[in-house]
């Protein structure tokens, strides 16, 4: 299985923004290196009651040679619940549609990739790993919560890792990334809009580097919309490339369009 960004935090204990409110929407985004589009990430969230079911596909554009990436995340968590909740990941390889599951069972995190087409099993892992845990899609309502929240934190991330020499051919890691989530204040542009959007600003560091994902890691940062909604607006991170940045390119969101700049 290819190195997976799964993003998933531990946390506990911190404060988390007390104005963000989950809603329903779709919210879809432009990846650019320069001035190349590199693909879209799309993420739908549909809220029922207290739960909220979420699924995020991160696919590269077809006609670039050199980036080749194509996965969707599907989770459903309870809102006031955002620890241990399972995760699955699709992807093809090599023509064959695969889907894992990433779970708690006891003490273990859990691995487990299955052949789409027949439910055969293709490869299973696990480790240790008592304490609570975020996944990937819980992780960007985390990231929303303590957004503007001034707390500078180490967050476990959980992400599957190639091993040709093994079989199943993945490993199931964690590594610690800092993040700082300040309390700045800045107006940013993006190509889909005329006027500047009020953002909150965050920042952090990954220590690793995800080959299959563009060779992202060290430095990234992220601006989320200074509102009740906290939408990210825009992302960067170093990859192979260079700098990507992220752009909100359409979304869907009752009640909600971005906080434009007032002259």
């Amino acid at each position: 299985m290819k190195k997976i960004l799964i993003l998933t935090f531990l946390l506990c204990g911190f404060a988390f923004a007390d104005d963000f409110k989950f809603s329903s929407e779709y919210l879809e985004y432009d990846v650019y290196w320069k001035f190349l589009n590199l693909g879209k990430i799309r993420v739908i969230t549909k809220v029922e009651g207290d739960s909220i079911y979420s699924w995020i596909q991160v696919k590269s554009n077809p006609y670039i040679f050199f980036v080749n990436v194509d996965y969707a995340f599907e989770s459903k968590f309870h809102k006031d619940s955002l620890y241990d909740a399972i995760l699955f990941v699709y992807e093809m390889k090599d023509g064959i549609p695969l889907k894992t599951a990433f779970e708690r069972n006891r003490e273990y995190l859990v691995a487990r990739q299955v052949d789409v087409r027949n439910g055969n099993l293709k490869g299973e892992r696990s480790i240790i790993y008592p304490d609570r845990y975020y996944q990937g899609i819980t992780a960007f309502f985390v990231a929303r919560k303590l957004c503007g929240t001034g707390v500078v934190v180490y967050l476990p991330l959980l992400f599957a890792t190639e091993e040709k020499v093994e079989f199943p051919p993945f490993v199931v890691r964690v590594e610690k990334v800092k993040f700082d989530f300040s309390e700045r204040r800045e107006d940013v542009k993006v190509n889909s809009f005329d006027s500047e959007i009020r953002t909150i600003k965050f920042s952090g560091y990954a220590p690793f580097v995800s080959k299959e994902l563009a060779g992202i890691t060290g430095e990234f940062s992220g601006w989320l919309s200074d509102d009740w909604a906290r939408v990210p607006i825009k992302a960067t991170f170093n990859t192979f490339l260079g700098v990507v940045r992220l752009e909100l390119s359409k979304w869907e969101k009752s009640g909600w369009n971005p906080p434009f700049k007032t002259k």
